[in-house]
């Protein structure tokens, strides 16, 4: 598939979509009903492949991205692809994450680790699956991937909901540091924002054990992405916020 360019900037990664539509409410945590635009309105169900909370997102009123799915063993036969909200259309379904996390790792302008010669995804260590496993002509590297949502004040923030799973997996990249591995977080982020901080308040032991994770040497990379014209672009890398700084805001 040949690569788009907007404003000088390549796409990393295509996610198409079929329709534009309206959302109207989350009826479960993976399901939300909508509106279709047009004369002859009718209203049906979508699948949402993110179990954050995403409320400052999924507003009434709000304009969907979905792409039909012709499975006939599915309930719904819609997919969430991404949601407009002020001026910003962002990504919400969080079975893309991998692969452009991969598209990031093999495309040499923007990935933070040499050139891999293996990637495998869903690695397992001990009785969880981290998210890759990656060698590079000097490096064993495992990672895990996050993707993120939420933005206040400019600040990108993750989790949006308490989650012991993230704590789990930073806590056995600090181990797999520890055994001589390199350990590394990629988290994309899919808002505009300026800085990266974790949700203090929404998850102190995942923001405690962050700020740790990173003192033991787990690598943290915060990347800034776009979804505009059905492609994934890459805008910036996103500093973190010092602990020192968030901790005194939060207490």
């Amino acid at each position: 598939m040949k690569k788009q360019k907007k404003d000088n900037k390549e796409s990393i990664y295509r996610i198409d979509y079929d329709e534009t539509v309206i959302f109207k409410e989350r009826v479960t945590r993976f399901t939300v009903r909508f509106e279709f635009k047009g004369k002859e309105k009718g209203e049906d169900f979508a699948h949402l492949h993110d179990t954050g909370r995403l409320k400052e997102l999924l507003v009434e009123g709000a304009e969907l991205l979905i792409k039909k799915v012709d499975k006939e063993e599915r309930k719904t036969k819609w997919d969430v692809i991404a949601v407009k909200i002020n001026n910003e259309t962002v990504l919400i379904n969080t079975a893309f994450h991998r692969y452009i996390a991969e598209a990031v790792f093999h495309n040499e302008k923007i990935s933070p680790f040499e050139k891999p010669s293996y990637i495998k995804p869903e690695m397992k260590y001990n009785n969880s699956k981290m998210d890759f496993y990656m060698e590079t002509e000097k490096d064993k590297i495992y990672i895990e991937t996050k993707g993120c949502t939420l933005v206040e004040d400019n600040t990108a923030k993750f989790p949006g909901a308490p989650s012991v799973r993230a704590v789990k997996h930073l806590r056995e990249l600090m181990e797999l540091k520890e055994e001589g591995f390199r350990a590394a977080v990629i988290i994309l982020i899919f808002r505009r924002s300026e800085i990266f901080a974790p949700e203090h308040n929404i998850d102190r032991e995942f923001s405690e054990t962050f700020y740790e994770a990173m003192e033991k040497g787990v690598e943290i990379y915060p990347i800034l992405l776009k979804y505009e014209d059905k492609n994934i672009y890459f805008e910036k890398n996103v500093g973190i916020m010092e602990k020192s700084v968030l901790f005194w805001e939060k207490k």
